[in-house]
Parts: C-alpha cells; structure tokens; sequence
C-alpha cells in the first residue's frame, strides 16, 4: 500500500466531488494528448479511469488535429482534457480549445483540471471574451494561482478548484519496494525550464553513497539519435493522418498509431520511476507520478511557478514528498 494512500484517497474524492454533478449525459472527450510526454498520457489515461465510474457513454473521442466536429452530437457535454497548456505559451492547444468553445455554443462544455498561464495580460483578455460568451462553461484549474486569475476575468464562467486528473489512479500493484540505491534528476529541457535551475545545486542534495542519473522523459529517446528519429515517425504519423482525416481509417485520437500507444507510454513511465529510491524532478508529472508510486520526491520548480503552486494547493500534506527552493534549489521550509 502506498505511505500517502489516504491523502491519495482525498485528492480522488476531491475529484468525483467536484465534476460527478456535472456530468449527467453522455459526452466527448477532446483534445486528446497524441505526441510522447509521458505526463499527459498519464493525466488522460485518469481521465478515462474517473469516466469509467460514470454511467454514460463516450460519443466520441478525438485529439486537436483530427477532430471531426460532425461527430460531436448536438446537446452532448464536451469535455476538454486537462494540462498545463491553458494561456499563451502553448498555444496552438489553446487556440484549439477556444475554437470549440466557439463553434459549440449550446453546448455544456467542461475543461479538466488546467494550470493558467499568460505572459500577455492582453490576449488573456481576448481569451475571457470568448469564455464569457458561453453560456454553460466550467473550467477546472488545479492550483489557487490560476483559480485566481480566472476567477477575477471570467465571471460568466464556472470556475473550480480540482485536483490533476492523474490522481484517479490507483498504481499501488505497481509498487517497488526493492532498494536499488539510485538516484533520478529529472530534468525538462524545453521553454519550462527554470533559469535559475542549477543541475550542480541538486546535486549536493542527493546521499553520497547513491548512483545518480540525469533524464528526462524516456519517450524521448536516450540520444540524440534516438529522439530524431522518435521524432520523424512521430511527424509522418502526423502528416498521413492529416490526409486521411474524416475517414475512418485513422483513429481519431492517435492516427496511424494504435490507441494501445497511451497505455504502453503509462507502463514506460512506470518502469523508468521505479528504478529509483529517490526523483529530483523539474517536471511536475515525474512528481506525481513518483507519489503514485510511493517514491521519496522532490520538487522543483518549472519558470513561471507552476510546480510550486501545484504543491503548496494540494500536497504539503504528504509524506516523502518535498518542494525545492526555485532559485537556488536547497531546501525549503517546507521539508
């Protein structure tokens, strides 16, 4: 049994609380994570987890490039996945997101739980515009911060304070309890990453006696050579399924790809966590997913705050678990 399992419990009840009453029909699920971060797959593989417990069907299912907006049934509740893309920085899933929020204005439309983030105060204005013109919209966002800025430009929208989707899985048959004496520093390389992280400053922290690796994401290749070419079969899944789309012979949701490809990037994540007694992550899904599996964790922070308002929202509680200063990543008062 995993040493967080009732807190763990209160996040999933926090969860059901909070979208089981909205939720009273059949629905869509839309803008389905396709591409190799392992974080979004493990968010949507929980997001299928909490549907299972309703008593509705999924209509249809599909990711950001192949939608079909016919298949959507009319009245249907639309239900948009959940992230940390909701602003400016990554845009073309907002952009996304804002277009079916126009194009279904009847509607019942529900956004999982995001992290807001804008560096232009102008285009989050234009962005509320088209939020307070619907008329039955929620939008879940997962830490206080974003709660905040929601709440203060979208008044015409329900907006709900919930935890990440990720949380309705139960990974307790997964545990490993088995020392293996290492060490992970988990470190993104893409525009998230803190400018004040310092690699050399983790590195003081982790016990002598413990060997070290340094890795993002095992999805995205080891090498150089391995990520460009995960990255061209990748691409040309892309770019023949652009082509087939609306027909039925691509998937919706993963083109080309078989709808097995979220599950088996879950079980990737998985096993790479469970090489180690101990993560130093600056991604915020290596982090949960190192507290799903009953790891010794340490947080820090991603360049605009996202991770350390996560934590201090929902799990200063928990034990095992920690958040590194964002500056000079020695330890905060929160250990």
């Amino acid at each position: 049994m995993n040493t967080n399992s009732q807190n763990l419990l209160h996040l999933r009840s926090s969860i059901y609380q909070s979208l089981d009453s909205l939720i009273k029909q059949d629905y869509c699920l839309l803008d389905v994570p396709d591409h190799n971060n392992i974080g979004d797959q493990l968010i949507y593989q929980g997001e299928l987890e909490y549907l299972k417990r309703l008593p509705y069907k999924m209509l249809y299912s599909a990711n950001e490039t192949y939608t079909r907006l016919n298949k959507i049934p009319e009245g249907c509740t639309i239900l948009l996945h959940g992230g940390g893309n909701f602003g400016d920085l990554w845009r073309w899933f907002q952009t996304y997101r804002l277009n079916i929020i126009k194009h279904f204005p009847e509607n019942k439309i529900i956004v999982l739980p995001q992290t807001v983030y804008y560096k232009n105060p102008a285009i989050l204005e234009q962005d509320a515009k088209v939020f307070n013109n619907h008329t039955d919209l929620t939008i879940c966002v997962r830490d206080t911060t974003s709660y905040d800025i929601l709440k203060k430009y979208c008044a015409n929208s329900n907006i709900l304070l919930v935890p990440d989707m990720a949380f309705c899985l139960n990974l307790d048959k997964y545990l490993n309890k088995n020392k293996t004496h290492k060490a992970l520093i988990f470190e993104r390389k893409d525009q998230e990453i803190n400018a004040n992280y310092s690699l050399a400053e983790v590195k003081k922290l982790i016990p002598k006696e413990m060997a070290v690796d340094i890795a993002d994401w095992p999805s995205y290749g080891k090498t150089k050579a391995t990520a460009a070419l995960q990255n061209y079969f990748y691409k040309a899944n892309r770019v023949i399924s652009r082509k087939l789309k609306n027909t039925d012979l691509i998937d919706d949701c993963f083109g080309l790809n078989s709808n097995k490809i979220s599950t088996n990037y879950l079980l990737q994540g998985i096993n790479f966590i469970n090489q180690y007694d101990e993560v130093y992550t600056t991604r915020l899904h290596g982090y949960i997913l190192s507290v799903l599996l009953d790891k010794k964790v340490y947080l820090i922070d991603n360049s605009y705050g996202k991770n350390s308002t996560f934590y201090n929202t929902w799990m200063h509680d928990f034990k095992n678990s920690y958040l590194l200063d964002k500056i000079t990543a020695k330890k905060s008062s929160v250990l």
